[in-house]
């Protein structure tokens, strides 16, 4: 079913939910159905060009053949800190290594990239029958699996490696596979990643780039799944003012305990999980980034400010206790009450539950036999779930002075049209304390 915004007045064309949100409107209850991150990645090992939904360690191991200890999966780490699932997309393919186990025998890795040369092939005469051979596939220096067979013919390809040839073997103590390399990402890699994710269902997606002009692309892909698809989330870029609740722009990064110093587009993976994992109750406001022991630059009070007033996403270095924690959780619309992302995840979410919620509300009725009628009843029916789903918002304390007989007002347009309009006031997180303090 279509989404996006509307301008009263404008009949759209295509059967769908269109919200339009103006200044004195806003809101978004959150739980299980957050905690879902993007993230494009170069890796060493795995399927390229797919999503991949990472929520573990075994997630990763399964799925991408390296676990999430492994340094490749470094930025998918970072993201996975704060966040229940990481969708994984593999920009490069690269080049696959590969090895010689015979005279007319070869061996190549399942997957381009580095990690192929990771991969060695045992060949050993049987203990039991001299006339087969035990080859076995190790990876990481881990075997992963085992044949016996009589000749290179009869040898099965695995997830590891691709067998090939005929003839006989040649017996060897292991081989490591050679000319694995990770390769170039392109342009066009970037935009099958948005391709993909488009079909996708996530809160956040990181864009770890430093190019403009893919920031720039990156930017208007959130734009146009928040105006024309309907779809609200949010992407984060570093360096990028793109003066839209949409955009969370990253200036500032962290040195983490091990000594690595990471740059501002490395840092929107942990940013875009955090934000994805974070509640509509919750702001990232002096949340601590885990695993930093200081920042990439330290600012003073005044850059502190100017770059808040700008709207930019930064963290700082408290020596009091030495941690390093959000200054406080804005997206790079900088003003207005949009400029706080715990509003934006408030309002986002009225959103996208209203419309699945409406639209389950229409697949009921359908699989009853019937439609929602365009009449009083129709008008009801999507009123009492409305109000149910906004009453339940201010019990979980998103939202507050919600009046059901005054905030929600449906009116029928046209036949085959509903107008909604609802007020709302979220509640924001104190995130500023004064203490005035008498001393006699």
């Amino acid at each position: 079913m279509n989404g996006g915004t509307f301008q009263p007045g404008v009949e759209k064309t295509r059967p769908g939910i269109y919200t339009r949100f103006t200044e004195k409107a806003q809101t978004r209850i959150s739980g299980s159905d957050r905690g879902r991150a993007a993230l494009p990645v170069i890796l060493s090992w795995g399927v390229p060009n797919k999503i991949i939904e990472v929520s573990s360690d075994a997630d990763a191991i399964n799925k991408l053949g390296v676990s999430l200890s492994d340094p490749s999966m470094f930025l998918v780490r970072e993201a996975k800190k704060r966040s229940n699932t990481v969708l994984v997309y593999r920009l490069n393919d690269g080049q696959k290594a590969t090895g010689s186990i015979g005279p007319d025998s070869s061996v190549s890795a399942i997957y381009g990239g580095k990690k192929g040369e990771s991969i060695m092939i045992r060949v050993s005469p049987n203990v039991l029958d001299s006339e087969l051979f035990d080859v076995e596939t190790f990876f990481d220096e881990a075997q992963v699996e085992r044949q016996t067979v009589a000749s290179a013919a009869d040898l099965q390809s695995n997830a590891y490696v691709e067998f090939r040839g005929t003839g006989s073997l040649d017996p060897t103590v292991g081989i490591y596979l050679q000319g694995g390399s990770d390769g170039v990402v392109t342009p066009q890699a970037y935009a099958g990643f948005l391709s993909a994710l488009e079909t996708e269902s996530f809160n956040t997606v990181a864009f770890p780039v430093a190019d403009e002009a893919l920031k720039v692309t990156a930017a208007s892909f959130i734009r146009r799944m928040r105006e024309d698809v309907g779809i609200k989330v949010q992407g984060v870029i570093a360096d990028y003012d793109g003066s839209y609740e949409g955009i969370i722009n990253v200036t500032s990064s962290v040195q983490l305990d091990a000594g690595r110093v990471l740059t501002n587009p490395e840092a929107t993976a942990w940013v875009a999980g955090a934000t994805a994992g974070a509640s509509t109750l919750q702001a990232l406001t002096s949340v601590v980034y885990e695993g930093a022991a200081d920042v990439s630059v330290r600012l003073d009070n005044a850059e502190i400010i100017k770059r808040l007033k700008n709207g930019e996403f930064i963290f700082t270095f408290d020596p009091s206790d030495r941690t390093v924690s959000v200054e406080q959780d804005l997206n790079s619309a900088a003003k207005g009450k949009f400029a706080k992302n715990k509003i934006v995840r408030i309002i986002d979410a009225i959103n996208n539950d209203l419309r699945s919620g409406i639209k389950a509300i229409i697949l009921q009725a359908k699989q009853g036999g019937a439609d929602i009628p365009g009449n009083e009843d129709g008008e009801s029916i999507i009123r009492t779930g409305i109000v149910q789903y906004m009453n339940e918002l201010q019990a979980a304390g998103a939202i507050q002075n919600f009046d059901p007989e005054e905030d929600v007002v449906v009116s029928l347009m046209s036949g085959d049209s509903v107008m909604v309009k609802i007020a709302v006031q979220p509640v924001d997180s104190v995130e500023k304390v004064y203490l005035d303090v008498e001393v006699s």
